[in-house]
């Protein structure tokens, strides 16, 4: 029997030599490379920015060769399309889908921040690359996320704002076209930062309910109509901790 005859009956009846080239991944262990290479993308974005991110570093994270991002991805133009639309797409998708016109400007604030929170803690990642990528000027992600932002559901938090305050319901001195900025910036500030805060005042950081408490109260409560704080409150002079320590004294 020769050479090729007895690679054949190694191979037993039926099995055909596969096509796959020398170094080439199998169908599964591929697509298991690939959700490798995007994970450490995101993770290096988010702690050292997209430009100072090489394949090399990329490869190295996810514990693959060199030659994997290129396999994989043509060039950086390429992976960038692949984070933006398999990462940021679905997050930024599930956090507007469930958003319709006529709901209440609290219960709109409510569900949004809830749902960005929920995405956030299975991707800690986020908040630093959107602040990186996206917020700063010349954020190699920012034109890419911005075809994803669905303009019509996020303009519906401002109309629902804007309404309220001609119903005389909502704080007028609040501007309705910059609400979501000022929740979104809340929320990735509040994420961005919340190792730091916890460690520079030596306080447990707080569970994802407890934040969602406190971002949604600052702006609910900003959005109330009324006077608010009025001059000498808060600790000034003539204020109510002024009186309270001179209630003490007598």
């Amino acid at each position: 029997m020769g050479a090729k005859g007895r690679r054949d009956f190694a191979r037993g009846p039926g099995q055909r030599k596969s096509a796959r080239g020398p170094g080439r991944p199998t169908s599964t262990s591929g697509l298991y490379a690939r959700e490798k290479l995007i994970e450490a993308a995101t993770e290096l974005f988010a702690k050292q920015g997209v430009a100072a991110t090489t394949f090399a570093m990329i490869a190295e994270r996810a514990e693959l060769t060199p030659a994997m991002p290129h396999y994989y991805f043509r060039d950086r133009e390429q992976l960038l399309d692949a984070v933006v639309k398999e990462r940021l797409a679905p997050l930024i998708a599930g956090v507007w889908g469930p958003v319709t016109a006529g709901e209440a400007p609290a219960e709109l604030m409510r569900g949004i921040v809830e749902r960005m929170l929920v995405g956030i803690e299975k991707m800690p990642w986020v908040p630093s690359m959107w602040m990186r990528e996206v917020l700063n000027e010349g954020g190699l992600l920012r034109g890419r996320v911005l075809r994803h932002l669905p303009f019509q559901r996020i303009g519906a938090l401002s109309q629902s704002v804007a309404k309220a305050q001609a119903a005389g319901t909502a704080n007028a001195e609040i501007d309705a076209g910059l609400i979501v900025f000022s929740l979104i910036g809340l929320v990735m500030m509040h994420m961005a930062t919340i190792n730091l805060w916890a460690e520079v005042f030596g306080r447990k950081t707080l569970e994802r309910e407890a934040l969602s408490r406190h971002i949604t109260g600052l702006l609910i409560h900003g959005l109330q109509r009324g006077e608010g704080l009025k001059s000498g409150e808060g600790g000034q002079p003539g204020g109510p901790m002024k009186r309270k320590a001179r209630s003490k004294r007598k």
